[in-house]
């Protein structure tokens, strides 16, 4: 049988908006679980952002997609066409989970939840030609997972990933991760993500833990220090919270971390408004001094990028100008993104009746208004002209060069020079997308 796994291009509309260094991780994943579950099962993986697909002569017994929000309506398009080809068409992760019914109508068959447990059965369906209309996985331990294929998408990257856990202990009424994996957190075995990294040929990773320290301080300590030893000339980037580094143990973590290879980390700084944050259910996140453990971050060597999410119905113009300030006090850069109520989440529930429900999924992109506001300022395009100008101040050059002088000395010269091509880079990609945005069409 001939399985094609594609990851869906990032930009609104199905357009590839970059050629992203980083190897889409769950195709490359779900090939690994394929060759241990199924192994002669001929594979195939497409990355729609590097290259173009030949819907027409695509040739496949079975094509899966898994994808979030975004991603739907590219998805749903070029589902229906395979389809009509008489191309059978598999559907899993988030989205899918959280709208099923909706998934449905666009495909053979679909996963809800994790798939490890029912992916084997899938691909004997799928070859026995009996492939049902709904999969439900199920959450496994996280033991004996298999390794990515990394020798199967043909562009080269820089940057590829790996994950030690599923889950997240905190209640973020934005997040959709924690109803996905759960808020029981599970772990893969310490030598195990170990093995994966040490035999990867690649130098720099994502780690793609939706908190890379909050779960169990402990086991992170522990799991830095094997890396540590077993691993060297080997980097990696993750996200966290902040209330995890004011733990007594805090300071001996960042050394591990930074050690072990961590470089930088973004952390959730959510937002500036108390309201905002307080309404978030976010707070037991920061613990109670965020800026202090930003610079202690810092200080062990590591540097920082802020999450910021603006917009929301207690936020007013101000707001974005306050994201400024806080980046320039603290020295550090912000991934700044417009508030987006996730479907499946506490906060779409909460913000339903101000939702504009009228537009496409690929809309739920992050740079996007998405609701009616209360502020008779807080227009549609009042808020994403103060995204795109806040994001043009975060990143211009002088900012940048004086947040690299203010790293520490300890995290020369990687912390710099991972800082520096990030910022110039990412930077130089988000204000040029967000000015095709709000360009006329």
């Amino acid at each position: 049988m001939k399985l094609t796994l594609i990851a869906p291009p990032e930009g609104e509309g199905g357009k590839p908006v970059v050629r992203m260094p980083v190897a889409p991780p769950a195709v490359e994943y779900l090939a690994g679980l394929t060759e241990k579950v199924a192994p002669n099962v001929e594979i195939k993986l497409i990355d729609a952002n590097r290259e173009k697909i030949a819907w027409d002569s695509l040739d496949s017994d079975l094509v899966g997609f898994t994808f979030f929000t975004l991603h739907a309506p590219w998805v749903y398009r070029n589902s229906d066409y395979l389809r009509k080809r008489g191309v059978k068409t598999i559907f899993g992760g988030i989205h899918t989970t959280v709208l099923p019914k909706e998934a449905m109508e666009h495909a053979d068959a679909i996963v809800i939840g994790e798939a490890e447990g029912v992916w084997k059965e899938i691909l004997t369906d799928a070859a026995n030609n009996r492939l049902q209309r709904v999969y439900h996985g199920y959450r496994l331990p996280l033991d004996n997972l298999p390794h990515p294929k990394t020798d199967l998408l043909k562009p080269f990257y820089n940057i590829r990933s790996f994950f030690t856990s599923r889950g997240c202990p905190h209640h973020c009424i934005y997040c959709s991760v924690r109803n996905f994996f759960g808020d029981t957190v599970r772990h893969r075995p310490i030598d195990e993500v170990v093995n994966e990294v040490a035999s990867s040929k690649q130098r720099f990773f994502i780690n793609l833990d939706d908190n890379i320290w909050g779960t169990n301080i402990n086991r992170s300590i522990e799991l830095y220090k094997e890396l540590s030893k077993n691993i060297r000339r080997k980097w990696w980037i993750g996200q966290a919270d902040l209330v995890t580094v004011q733990h007594k143990r805090g300071e001996e973590l960042l050394k591990w971390g930074r050690k072990a290879g961590l470089i930088m980390v973004t952390v959730g700084w959510e937002s500036n408004n108390p309201i905002t944050l307080n309404e978030f259910k976010a707070t037991n996140k920061q613990g109670k001094n965020r800026k202090e453990a930003i610079k202690k971050i810092r200080d062990a060597g590591i540097d920082v990028s802020l999450f910021i999410m603006l917009g929301s119905i207690n936020d007013t113009l101000d707001d974005f100008k306050r994201a400024l300030d806080i980046c320039d006090e603290l020295n550090v850069a912000a991934f700044t993104s417009l508030l987006t109520p996730l479907p499946g989440t506490e906060l779409y529930d909460l913000y339903d009746k101000y939702i504009f429900h009228d537009l496409a999924w690929d809309r739920y992109s992050f740079n996007r208004a998405l609701f009616q506001h209360i502020d008779k300022d807080m227009t549609v395009e009042n808020r994403e002209r103060a995204l795109l100008d806040l994001r043009k101040e975060i990143f211009t050059l002088p900012r940048i060069f004086k947040r690299i002088r203010h790293l520490p000395i300890k995290g020369f010269p990687m912390a710099h020079l991972s800082s520096l091509a990030y910022q110039c880079t990412y930077g130089r990609f988000i204000v040029k997308y967000s000015e095709s945005l709000l360009s006329p069409q």
